[in-house]
């Protein structure tokens, strides 16, 4: 009899030590999911529809099947991105904000050669070689008159740009590392309401980051709500992406393609070029898509302070790894913990 109590207060003994140690268990694990960061983990979230480069800022770009992505932007061959950029005579700079015309003039790169065309103005030659054999340094100064030195294409391409913007004095001139800039990116803590990568990246003339992406979806969604359909041409985007959610690149934190990577670090914010018809060069008379953007876009949280009026669509981003990208690869991401 004695025998048998004493087993049955070990059972219960043992019991209740059970019960202790998975009520200490469950308390652990909820803590642990409070207080510990998942890892993230690689999902694929789209495939490529498209990549652009665009050689002269604010001009027509040019799509491509593949490119190679550097730490400065695509490159497909001789096509460099954004790597020639209009100014004034005194080096500020042109795009079409001001001058919508800009997004039909045309860059074909040949064997050395860079080819200029306008509808009704002709076209016009230059050497890229002789440029650089002849050094003839220009600033140039972009947003907030920040500066990026780069070399003069000659009279000839400048008398062109004079005549095709109305505007004497026009120069044109080229990108390369070696010069004076004050442009390089230095990521910012308003960027985002999630941390913000720290990073630095370079450009040559693109507004703040090597790569612009957007995706179809997001634009499909956009389109939706206008009288007229724009394209993914109104955002000027290097890489478009398809087959995901509408808005899944507010969320995007690393992304991979391929043997490619790339990391996101600020919402891309929109101004007045996106209402400029790729097809026409003409200005939207309704201020669309902007208008409808600032309707529903906005910066949530302190982004609105940061970012004010300016609506978003797409994701600034730069690269981790070099390496070659195609339409219809993979897209795999690598989420932060929400929007923005």
């Amino acid at each position: 009899m004695n025998s048998l109590f004493e087993d049955r207060k070990v059972i219960l003994g043992i019991i209740g030590t059970s019960v202790i140690s998975w009520n200490v268990f469950l308390t652990l694990r909820d803590l642990l999911k409070k207080y510990t960061k998942p890892k993230a983990e690689w999902v694929p979230v789209g495939r490529i529809k498209s990549l652009h480069i665009y050689p002269i800022k604010s001009c027509k770009g040019k799509e491509v099947f593949q490119y190679r992505c550097t730490p400065l932007g695509p490159v497909f061959g001789e096509y460099l991105d954004r790597h020639f950029l209009v100014v004034n005579s005194e080096g500020k700079f042109y795009t079409a904000r001001t001058k919508p015309q800009m997004v039909l003039i045309e860059t074909v790169i040949e064997n050395g050669m860079v080819t200029v065309s306008y509808q009704g103005k002709g076209s016009v030659q230059f050497n890229i070689e002789e440029v650089k054999a002849k050094k003839e340094l220009r600033n140039g100064y972009l947003h907030v008159n920040l500066r990026t030195d780069g070399y003069d294409c000659g009279d000839d391409v400048a008398e062109f740009f004079s005549k095709v913007l109305e505007e004497p004095g026009t120069r044109v001139i080229m990108y390369d590392s070696d010069l004076f800039t004050e442009r390089t990116c230095k990521t910012e803590d308003g960027w985002w309401n999630n941390p913000v990568p720290k990073r630095t990246d370079d450009t040559a003339y693109a507004d703040l980051a090597p790569y612009m992406i957007t995706t179809q979806a997001s634009l499909d969604d956009l389109n939706s709500k206008l009288d007229h359909n724009v394209s993914s041409i109104n955002f000027r985007p290097c890489i478009v992406v398809d087959d995901c959610a509408a808005w899944d690149e507010d969320k995007w934190l690393d992304l991979r393609i391929g043997e490619v990577e790339l990391q996101c670090f600020k919402p891309c914010t929109r101004c007045i070029l996106t209402t400029v018809d790729p097809e026409s060069g003409t200005k939207d008379k309704d201020m669309q898509p902007l208008k409808k953007l600032r309707e529903f876009r906005l910066g949530p949280g302190k982004l609105r302070q940061e970012f004010g009026e300016s609506p978003i669509f797409g994701v600034n981003a730069g690269l981790v790894k070099s390496g070659y990208i195609h339409v219809g690869q993979t897209v795999w991401a690598k989420y932060k913990a929400s929007a923005f």
